[in-house]
């Protein structure tokens, strides 16, 4: 094994520009099947570090919907609350609510994301100046985004109110709130507009006291080992909503992106294609270069078993050479890559479409080397094959 390992570098190298090409062009591939891993589970990755981070094991939103996917509401938050409260399982029962908000600020009138919170402790966001909110206050948070734009400070007055609701309610009047602090909102997508205030203050903006609405439920555990039976729980006793734990969530949008992961499966296996094409092309140029020596080799001696593994080698040699490169420019293309998509409106900070899987990439590399070393098994058991006095009378005599 060492002597044909000895065998395989000295063959390669004696052709040092061809096969740096060669190694170059199936580097770009082993960078594509490197992005496309990346792609395929960097959504998952992405989304399930930003859902543990809030702090939440189980979600809820209305039947059949993901949390914010749809402006469908769940009514009479209050009364669900308190019956969830009563499990010893659950720890805190915290509720959401979303919708489009009105703001005016001086004579300038705009349109930003409005959310309602009534949290048990912080959680979606960061004070980054001023204070936090407090429940029974009609003051408000505004984001980073928001504030940066106009120029807005902690102890501004804004007013307030919901646009749709103008035509329905007779023109309504704007509300005057104070901005108690600016927040960096977790789920805000770049550039997007959000302020927060409490729950109770935005029903009432939106004229639904009575209804008692939220968008979201989300519900903290004493043991997150629990999230499953909760989940199936709350499903079945409550039919007007949907629950779900961090991974059935990452399931449900896996499910909805899936045309990503297609993508992605089908420029690998492009990929792939292409890299066993060129590994097969090089290993067997490289054997029809050296037919004579080959017939030397076996006229003196040299082992099928030795000639074999070596041409085998040569293969498995240019794959992991590829595949390291491969790594270098696949992280500087999806760095690239990344900066593009994540741009897009209404992502949230924070995500990302290219995450680096340690196993997952552990496991496109020994594809690739697998590939490599199938490619080179043709001319492998041609050159074990390859008739001895025939060919030294042509390629030496």
């Amino acid at each position: 094994m060492r002597f044909s390992f000895f065998l395989a570098i000295r063959n390669l190298w004696r052709y040092p520009a061809r096969n740096i090409l060669y190694i170059l062009g199936i580097s770009i591939t082993a960078a594509l099947l490197l992005d496309m891993i990346l792609l395929s589970s960097g959504l998952g990755l992405s989304l399930e570090k930003i859902l543990e981070n809030m702090g939440y094991e189980v979600r809820a939103s209305a039947r059949g919907t993901l949390p914010f996917e749809t402006e469908a509401q769940i009514k009479n938050f209050s009364q669900i609350k308190t019956e969830l409260m009563k499990s010893p399982e659950i720890e805190s029962v915290d509720g959401l609510l979303g919708t489009t908000g009105g703001v005016q600020l001086g004579g300038e009138k705009f349109t930003c994301f409005a959310l309602g919170l009534q949290l048990n402790h912080a959680s979606g966001y960061k004070i980054i100046e001023g204070a936090d909110l407090h429940q029974t206050t009609g003051e408000i948070l505004v984001n980073t985004y928001l504030a940066e734009a106009k120029k807005i400070k902690p102890g501004t007055i804004l007013k307030v109110w919901i646009p749709g609701l103008s035509q329905i309610a007779g023109g309504q009047e704007p509300i005057a709130v104070k901005v108690a602090g600016i927040a960096s909102f977790y789920l805000d997508g770049e550039g997007q507009f959000s302020i927060a205030c409490p729950l109770r203050f935005l029903q009432e903006l939106m004229l639904q006291s009575m209804e008692d609405p939220v968008s979201a439920i989300l519900v903290k555990l004493r043991d997150p080992s629990n999230a499953a039976a909760v989940v199936e729980g709350m499903n079945s006793k409550f039919p007007q909503i949907t629950a779900y734990t961090i991974s059935t969530v990452i399931q449900e949008v896996d499910q909805q992106l899936s045309y990503f992961k297609q993508f992605a499966y089908i420029l690998g296996g492009i990929s792939l294609v292409v890299t066993f094409v060129l590994v097969f092309i090089i290993t067997t140029i490289s054997f029809h270069d050296r037919l004579g020596e080959i017939a030397l080799l076996k006229a003196i001696g040299l082992g099928s078993k030795t000639i074999f593994t070596t041409i085998l080698l040569e293969g498995l040699l240019t794959s992991f050479a590829s595949a390291f490169f491969g790594l270098l420019l696949g992280k500087i293309v999806a760095v690239y890559l990344d900066r593009i998509l994540t741009s897009a409106p209404g992502l949230p900070k924070g995500f990302s479409f290219f995450v680096l899987d340690p196993p997952a990439v552990l496991q496109g590399i020994f594809v690739l080397l697998l590939t490599g070393l199938f490619a080179g098994i043709y001319p492998a058991a041609a050159a074990v094959r390859l008739p001895v006095a025939e060919t030294l009378r042509e390629e030496i005599l």
